[in-house]
């Protein structure tokens, strides 16, 4: 089954912030405050470095197709509605009127043991590998998909519009042709 649409356990990371603990060879660990020694390292040659990221098995939403050449995808982490701060604030949520959560409608996940939101502005770039596909915890419908593709291009203010030009002139291509 392909990912996109669907939940899945999978273990995330999260993204790692100072102080950085460096580890190698022969050396003792080291904490590092800022992303700094890393970049003077990288510019002598040496641009792999071992850091320690705390992770977490998590249900997230995927939201692309595996990307091939690297077989990755992104994923969305979730909020649970418990989690929110009022009745009022899950209620906004539940009627998409809080841009930076998408609300996951309980019937269509069913695996998931309570009600939560997708978080528009966490994307995750996860391995397949990360991603536990034994079992869909629920999916979105093509329309809510393309929904959320909307709200995730406007919370991260993604400029889109050659994209879009460049379609909507294959579209008028095709439709000439056709006649």
């Amino acid at each position: 089954m392909p990912p996109l649409g669907h939940c899945y356990w999978a273990v995330a990371p999260y993204s790692p912030r100072p102080p950085f603990r460096l580890y190698g060879e022969a050396i003792a660990p080291k904490d590092i405050s800022s992303p700094e020694p890393f970049v003077d390292a990288a510019r002598k040659g040496m641009s792999e470095f071992v850091v320690l990221t705390p992770v977490k098995a998590r249900p997230v939403l995927v939201i692309t197709p595996v990307l091939r050449d690297y077989d990755e995808v992104l994923a969305l982490r979730l909020r649970r509605f418990e989690k929110l701060s009022s009745d009022t604030v899950r209620q906004q949520v539940r009627e998409e009127k809080d841009p930076a959560l998408f609300p996951l409608r309980p019937e269509r996940f069913p695996g998931l043991p309570v009600e939560n939101a997708a978080i528009v502005t966490s994307l995750l770039r996860l391995p397949v590998e990360a991603l536990d596909r034994r079992e869909s915890l629920g999916t979105l419908d093509e329309s809510e998909l393309r929904t959320l593709h909307a709200r995730v291009v406007r919370a991260h203010d993604l400029k889109l519009d050659t994209l879009i030009l460049e379609r909507a002139q294959e579209l008028v291509a095709a439709a000439q042709q056709r006649r």
